[in-house]
Parts: structure tokens; C-alpha cells; sequence
């Protein structure tokens, strides 16, 4: 096998996801997760319009945030509670 035909070492590959900013959220989540979450999301807060409400920006930033993998369902739960009256 030649070197330009060679798939890349465990290194190599972690070396490329480690570039960027930095800044790897909490919990790296697959892009295939992320879109489920963010359908999920999207299904919350229609749900939410139909009941004749809307979202709050603090709701709508934890659902971000939950995308995004920042932080889990659970801490979504817990912090989504804390917000209520």
C-alpha cells in the first residue's frame, strides 16, 4: 500500500478532530445526534405553539445548547425546571 492511498493512523485522526478553537463541548455528539436533537427541539416548540405558547429566549438557548451537545437531556431537564416560576 502506498503512502497516498493509506488510510490515517488512530493519531492522525484524532490530531484533525482536535483542531479548531479548542473548545470541545462536554459531550461531543455525532452530527447524526445533533440533528435528531434539534428535531427534537423543533417538535417541542411547535408543540408548545399549538398549546397557544411560546418558548422563552432562556428555554430556547438550553435548546441550543442541548443541540449543540453542551449539555445532556438530563441537565436539559434539571435547568429547564429551575427556570420555572
Amino acid at each position: 500500500m502506498t503512502p497516498e492511498n493509506q488510510e490515517p493512523t488512530q493519531h492522525q485522526e484524532s490530531t484533525e478532530i482536535e483542531a479548531g478553537d479548542g473548545k470541545a463541548p462536554e459531550h461531543q455528539i455525532s452530527e447524526a445526534e445533533q440533528n435528531q436533537r434539534k428535531k427534537a427541539v423543533a417538535l417541542a416548540n411547535a408543540s408548545i405553539g399549538l398549546s397557544g405558547f411560546k418558548a422563552s429566549e432562556g428555554m430556547k438557548h438550553l435548546g441550543q445548547r442541548y443541540i449543540t451537545g453542551e449539555i445532556d437531556l438530563n441537565e436539559f431537564v434539571m435547568l429547564s425546571q429551575k427556570m420555572l416560576p
